[in-house]
């Protein structure tokens, strides 16, 4: 549990309590795959040592991206399975998934079953 005092520095300096969870796990998750401390460490808890890290400024969270879409023309391209204005494809889901495996395995199907002319 980190001192009440530290925390809301904490939350002012990253500007909400959201912000600062999203922060802290996102930094713990990159000291974990390997990413070296900024701040010396000197046995310091990977919690309190991402905490001093966002204390001494050494690190921030990085400003969302703006898509620019409108409510309305957000509904419009999730309703027609449209692609963004980036050109990337549109989002599969579980049930997308299903469809698209058993399609799959019906076309694997008829070229197995099917003789060779």
């Amino acid at each position: 549990m980190l001192d009440i005092d530290i925390e809301e520095i904490l939350i002012k300096k990253v500007g909400g309590k959201f912000k600062l969870t999203a922060l802290i796990q996102k930094r713990m998750v990159e000291l974990n795959r390997g990413a070296r401390p900024m701040v010396k460490a000197d046995g310091l808890s990977l919690r309190r040592l991402v905490c001093e890290e966002i204390l001494q400024d050494k690190v921030q969270l990085a400003a969302r991206e703006e898509v620019g879409f409108s409510i309305e023309e957000e509904k419009a391209r999730i309703q027609t399975g449209a692609s963004t204005a980036t050109g990337e494809e549109p989002e599969i889901y579980g049930s997308d998934i299903k469809k698209i495996k058993e399609q799959r395995i019906k076309e694997l199907a008829q070229l197995l079953n099917n003789p060779k002319e």
